[in-house]
């Protein structure tokens, strides 16, 4: 099942006693929410024009800084962490250094990501 409140989409999958109880909450406090029951109807995020935009607003900058923040890292932290110099990760997060291929590898160790993802 899926609720749908805003683009992109809220995955929710519910089960159990209370389960129309929570619906008619979402429903009374989201009146615009859309609610799909049927697995089939589900769409691929890659799919959507919303993504796409916001996907390409992401420089691999960005995106190290996003991920760092997530993680609840400090840029020393993550210095710490991958073996990577604490100026360097603040001149990638500035978008005045690039990230090369083995740096991203550490990063994408260090938080647990992809390397793809600071890599443009």
């Amino acid at each position: 099942m899926q609720v749908v409140a805003k683009m992109p989409h809220i995955d929710v999958k519910m089960q159990g006693v209370g389960m129309n109880y929570f619906l008619d909450i979402i429903k009374k406090e989201i009146p615009s929410v859309q609610i799909i029951d049927d697995e089939d109807e589900s769409e691929d995020i890659d799919d959507w024009d919303y993504y796409a935009q916001m996907k390409s607003r992401l420089t691999p900058a960005k995106v190290l800084k996003i991920r760092r923040e997530n993680a609840g890292l400090t840029q020393a932290a993550l210095a710490e962490k991958s073996g990577i110099a604490a100026a360097n990760i603040a001149l990638m997060e500035s978008g005045k250094r690039n990230i090369g291929v083995r740096t991203a590898k550490k990063l994408s160790e260090a938080l647990c990501c992809d390397a793809g993802d600071f890599v443009s």
